[in-house]
């Protein structure tokens, strides 16, 4: 029997939702980045789709994250020097 805590994934609740668009092999990919308001060196990227344009592509993050987001307003709860997102 696994551990409840092995597996937890209740800080997702919580987490602050950012995007994130970059170009690979001629087309735009976006991302879901979803950061823990408590400890912000924790981090889940979640590749979501690609798109023909970066404009596509910028729209979609846009939708994309109002409809993840916990707080529709966008406001920010970390800090953006709390954590560093590589994107090798």
């Amino acid at each position: 029997m696994k551990n409840k805590t092995d597996n937890n994934d209740d800080w997702l609740l919580d987490a602050e939702v950012q995007t994130r668009v970059v170009e690979e092999k001629g087309r735009w990919v976006v991302s879901l980045v979803f950061i823990d308001t408590k400890d912000p060196s924790r981090i889940l990227v979640n590749e979501i789709a690609d798109y023909r344009s970066k404009r596509l592509a910028e729209i979609a993050a846009l939708n994309m994250k109002q409809t993840a987001e916990k707080d529709p307003r966008g406001t920010q709860k970390v800090k953006k020097d709390d954590y560093d997102i590589n994107n090798n």
